[in-house]
């Protein structure tokens, strides 16, 4: 039975084909999580109408009321809400994250208009950067592979990517998929494996020991959950993103080891909300 007092899973919804497919992401998200579900449409009213009450425009009002009554098919009705907000997409799904004290949010891989879903829509690609929870950024995988849909993970050490970690669990546990954990390394000199190939095998093995090491505690954890291993030497950015053909999720900490404090979002977690060929998930360390 859903717990009526933990926060939610929120989704932006749109009525556009993105947003469809991250409404189903977001039903199963709070299905597995047993999570009340909180559905978000947005409007952005002309300059002399804001702040009047009324806020329900026929085509929100439509959106919002079909997303939800597929959400109440398929979970407890009474953990579904809705929410229509006079503000633009991204800012009202991150406030109402916000007030809500989200635990996830959902969105799609791209936005209605034309020009911002070039690569990745400027909603999901703003959630991402500035939410304080956990993000899906949902995107349908049109690649097959011979390994079959799978979590697939980023492991770097540093603190975002252990709660990564840890949320890539979460997800093939409750989807029932095998996990693909990959730590990807680069040589302190380009020339290296050239001169020195027993030198480059033992490096590459050290990082082996490494990973098996720090997924001990998680496959103790989530005894259900069969997992492999690769060690890649090469740019993270790159090798995860070829590795997520085929895949339902790759997941990221949203900043990594060369992460600057400052920054909302490190490189990784950038070039594959762009490149990703399966939906992302973008973790961070904390709430902020």
């Amino acid at each position: 039975m859903t717990d009526r007092n933990r926060h939610p899973v929120v989704v932006g919804v749109d009525g556009t084909a993105e947003s469809r497919l991250a409404l189903q992401w977001a039903i199963e998200e709070a299905r597995n999580r047993m999570l009340p579900l909180r559905i978000v449409v947005s409007h952005e009213l002309p300059a002399p109408m804001r702040g009047i009450d009324e806020l329900d425009t026929e085509a929100e009002t439509a959106d919002v009321d079909a997303a939800v009554t597929i959400a109440r098919d398929q979970l407890d009705p009474d953990q579904v809400s809705r929410a229509v907000v006079a503000d633009r997409p991204a800012p009202a799904i991150l406030g109402e994250a916000e007030d809500a004290g989200a635990e996830l949010i959902v969105v799609g891989s791209r936005a209605r208009s034309t020009v911002a879903s070039v690569v990745l829509g400027s909603v999901g690609s703003a959630v991402a950067h500035h939410a304080r929870c956990p993000v899906i950024v949902a995107r349908a995988s049109k690649e097959h592979s011979p390994a079959g849909p799978r979590v697939i993970v980023g492991v770097d050490g540093s603190e975002c990517s252990e709660r990564a970690v840890e949320f890539a669990f979460e997800e093939a546990a409750g989807r029932s998929l095998p996990l693909v954990a990959i730590h990807c390394w680069r040589l302190e000199h380009p020339d290296e494996a050239q001169w020195d190939a027993d030198a480059f095998s033992r490096r590459r093995d050290e990082h082996m020991v490494w990973l098996a090491e720090s997924l001990a505690g998680f496959r103790s954890k989530y005894p259900d959950v069969a997992v492999t291993t690769s060690v890649l030497e090469g740019r993270a950015a790159v090798l995860l993103s070829e590795s997520s053909r085929g895949a339902e999720l790759v997941v990221v900490g949203s900043r990594g080891r060369g992460g600057l404090e400052r920054m909302l979002l490190g490189s990784v977690a950038e070039s594959l909300l762009h490149h990703a060929h399966c939906s992302v998930a973008v973790v961070r360390a904390a709430r902020r």
